[in-house]
C-alpha cells in the first residue's frame, strides 16, 4: 500500500528537518503531499514518487507515519567500534569533466583567429572593401558566441554523467578519483576522516563540535545505465570551519548511506537539502 502524507502545520517536527524532494530539489513545505521511502526514509513529492515508478531502493514500501527526530545513544561494541562507508570521498565533485566542449571552444577560437588575421591582412593591403571586412567581423563574433554556447552546454551535460569506467565494478567506480574515507567512531563519539596518503593525518571531528551535518543526493533524470550513479554532497559545519566532500554512489548504495545517517545522533541537526552557496 502506498501511504501519502499531506504536510500541515501540525507536522512541525517534520518541517523542522528542512527536507527537499530528491528529484526536483524543491523544499518540502506545508500543503505538499509526500511519500516516504521505507528503506532510506527519503521524502518525495507524490509526483516524484510516481515518476520513479512507485519504487525506490529496489522496493515499493512506504512509511505509514512521518519519521520523527529522535536521540540515539551510541555504544561502542568491542568487536565493532567503527562504521566505515565503502565508497570514497573527494574535495571536489568526482563526476567526469567534459573535454569535448573545451576542445570545441579552443578549435572555434583558433579558427576565428585565423579568419580574423587573414581578413585583417587582406583589408590592410586594400583587397577587402570596408563592408566585407565588417561582415567578416560579424561572422567571427557569431562563431565565437557559438563556441561559448557549445562549451557551456557540454559542461552542463557532463554534470549529469558520472565517470565512465569499462570493466570496473560498482565499488571500483565509487572509489575512483577519491582521497578520503569517512567513518563513525563509536568509541570516541565522532566522525573520523582518513586520507589515503600516509603522510596526511587523520581528522577527527567530535559530535559535540558539529553544528550542522548537511547532505544532498543529486539524482540523474534519465534512466540509462550511467544514470544509476548519483552525486552525494556532504557539508560538515563545526564551530571553526565548514568542510565539503563529494562522492559518486550507485543508487543501490543509497540504503547503505541512509543506514550510516541513521546511526548519527539526530541532535546534530542532520539536514537533507540542496546546497546554497
Amino acid at each position: 500500500m502506498k501511504y501519502t502524507h499531506k504536510i500541515t502545520s501540525e507536522d512541525q517536527d517534520f518541517l523542522n528537518q528542512d527536507r527537499t524532494d530528491p528529484i526536483t530539489g524543491e523544499k518540502i513545505e506545508e500543503g505538499h503531499t509526500v511519500v516516504i521511502c521505507a528503506a532510506c526514509k527519503s521524502a518525495f513529492f507524490i509526483e516524484s514518487w510516481e515518476y520513479l515508478g512507485d519504487s525506490h531502493c529496489d522496493q515499493s514500501d512506504t512509511l505509514e507515519n512521518l519519521p520523527k527526530s529522535q536521540n540515539l545513544y551510541l555504544q561502542a561494541n568491542i568487536n565493532h567500534t567503527r562504521e566505515i562507508l565503502t565508497f570514497g570521498f573527494a574535495k571536489k565533485p568526482v563526476f567526469k569533466t567534459s573535454k569535448g566542449g573545451f576542445f570545441a571552444f579552443i578549435v572555434a577560437g583558433v579558427i576565428s583567429s585565423i579568419f580574423g588575421g587573414f581578413a585583417a591582412f587582406l583589408s590592410s593591403i586594400g583587397f577587402l572593401p570596408d563592408n566585407n571586412f565588417i561582415g567578416m567581423l560579424v561572422f567571427i563574433i557569431c562563431l565565437s558566441i557559438l563556441s561559448i554556447l557549445i562549451f557551456f552546454l557540454s559542461a552542463i551535460i557532463s554534470v549529469l554523467i558520472p565517470n565512465k569506467a569499462k570493466n570496473k565494478s560498482i565499488k571500483q567506480i565509487e572509489n575512483m578519483n577519491t582521497n578520503f574515507s569517512i567513518c563513525i567512531d563509536y568509541k570516541n563519539k565522532g566522525l573520523l576522516i582518513n586520507h589515503d596518503k600516509p603522510q596526511n593525518r587523520q581528522k577527527f571531528i567530535p559530535f559535540e563540535d558539529i553544528k550542522e551535518f548537511k547532505y544532498h543526493v543529486i539524482y540523474h533524470p534519465s534512466r540509462d545505465i550511467d544514470a544509476l550513479f548519483c552525486q552525494l554532497q556532504i557539508r560538515i559545519t563545526t564551530k571553526n570551519r565548514t568542510i565539503n566532500y563529494f562522492a559518486t554512489i550507485h543508487r543501490d548504495t543509497i540504503p547503505e548511506w541512509s543506514n550510516f545517517i541513521s546511526k548519527l545522533p539526530t541532535s546534530l541537526r542532520i539536514i537533507n537539502t540542496a546546497f546554497v552557496n
